[in-house]
């Protein structure tokens, strides 16, 4: 029995370490693609749909990083849901430090449905004036030729929306540090894997640009009103619709630099499990990525074998070599130095959320509980 059960955790880490390197060489070659070229005049238009909450110590820098384009015309309408946010006077003053711009300030007290974001998007879409639109979340913060690449994206033949990985800003807090780590070590490598394994049929919700084409033969926002991952069904149904899904290699930044090591926690759970109901086979082979952990557990299972211990380190080189590789070199992140010494504890960590998600079909989200169907629909506990 014990021979088994190391033969197994062999073969385990063994198939975990291919990825790292599969991985690693996506990377690569994905952020080595040439970004589509910048439109000629005259330019289309574009409307960026910003649904805002709230106000944080970076949200004023990340907000004027998209008043500050190489481009033109565009049109920026910030939604808000309550009339008393706080954020309101940092919007009405950055209306009027950029008076060229075509800044809008829309009240959406609506709730159309249980995914705020998309509740208000569906109020804003009928403020704006262009056929190409962008949705950005708050906390991103872009360089001033981001639009310029997402339109040149856009008026490529055929296709219907357009989205850009990202990474973490600047850390504060350990569960940011953690964020951090898994965004660079995991998730990105994944999704460039993803791009050439299968193909994307699915957005990355930090920034996404649409056509109005695209967006009304999927039937505008109103499909996504209670779904939890609106990025992955807004991709997956303009895909659908035969429209095609691009990912570019250009990437924006995400501010959450206070985020709390149980928020981390519960943001994972709540990704795993979608993530799970949303593209089951994927994630049941996202299981067998966990190569460090399999590899401690080889090391465990055989006594202590010296043999193993050398597989070990070595998987963890491989992995450091990944996570580094991907923060520094390809998402040219500004993650400490010290942080990369929690890996190990990350991938335990990750290794343990995975287990976690096929305990339940419950998240929390904004404060309340909620059941996610197999269709990936949020249901009010």
């Amino acid at each position: 029995m014990v021979g088994l059960v190391v033969y197994l955790f062999f073969f385990l880490t063994l198939a975990a370490s291919a990825y790292q390197v599969l991985a690693l060489a996506c990377l690569w070659s994905f952020f080595n693609r040439s970004r589509p070229p910048r439109p000629s005049p005259p330019l289309p238009g574009i409307s960026v749909l910003k649904p805002v909450r709230g106000l944080e110590e970076t949200t004023r820098e990340c907000l004027e990083s998209f008043l500050t384009q190489d481009y033109q015309p565009f049109q920026l309408i910030f939604g808000v849901k309550d009339p008393d946010d706080p954020l309101l006077p940092v919007l009405r003053q950055l209306q009027g430090a950029f008076p060229r711009q075509a800044v809008e300030i829309v009240i959406c007290p609506e709730n159309l449905g249980l995914n705020p974001k998309v509740s208000t998007l569906r109020q804003l879409e009928a403020h704006a004036r262009h056929d190409l639109l962008v949705i950005a979340d708050q906390d991103v913060k872009v360089g001033p030729d981001f639009l310029s690449r997402i339109a040149g994206a856009l008026l490529e033949p055929g296709v219907g929306v357009v989205s850009c990985p990202y990474r973490s800003g600047p850390v504060r807090t350990l569960g940011a540090g953690f964020e951090a780590l898994t965004i660079a070590a995991d998730f990105i490598p994944s999704v460039a894997t993803a791009f050439y394994a299968e193909g994307i049929r699915f957005a990355l919700g930090a920034t996404m640009g649409i056509t109005r084409q695209a967006l009304a033969a999927m039937g505008g926002f109103a499909p996504l009103a209670d779904y939890l991952a609106d990025d992955y069904q807004l991709g997956w149904r303009i895909a659908q619709a035969g429209y095609g899904v691009r990912l570019l290699p250009y990437v924006v930044e995400t501010w959450n630099s206070r985020m709390g090591f149980r928020e981390y926690l519960g943001h994972q759970l709540r990704w795993a499990r979608t993530y799970r109901v949303c593209r089951p086979g994927g994630y049941l082979a996202y299981g067998i990525t966990h190569a460090l952990v399999y590899a401690a557990l080889l090391f465990l299972a055989s006594g202590m074998a010296p043999w193993t211990l050398g597989l070990l380190g070595a998987v963890l080189a491989v992995r450091g070599a990944l996570a580094a590789f991907s923060q520094g070199r390809v998402l040219q992140g500004r993650l400490p130095r010290p942080y990369f010494l929690l890996l190990p504890l990350k991938d335990f960590l990750s290794w343990g959320v995975w287990l976690l998600s096929f305990l339940g079909d419950r998240v929390t989200w904004g404060g309340r509980v909620y059941k996610v169907t197999r269709e990936g629909k949020l249901v009010p506990e």
